[in-house]
């Protein structure tokens, strides 16, 4: 399983091949479908890790991390 910091890279280098001027439709919309599923992936990825991020307190316990 690739890390976020792996698939940053990777969405980084598919970019970088969709800007190149020789790259065909087909191939760009190749590029695309599989940029946009490394993006769903890293959004699930946050989310479960968004779950799992707990605060400690000042007494030592732990309570879940709530954003606004």
């Amino acid at each position: 399983m690739q890390t976020l910091e792996q698939k940053f890279v990777e969405i980084e280098q598919i970019i970088e091949k969709m800007e190149m001027p020789e790259v065909s439709l087909e191939e760009s919309f190749a590029l695309y479908q599989q940029g946009i599923a490394q993006i769903k992936s890293c959004s699930q990825m946050l989310d479960m890790v968004e779950k799992k991020m707990q605060t400690l307190c000042d007494d030592g316990s732990t309570e879940d991390f709530i954003t606004s």
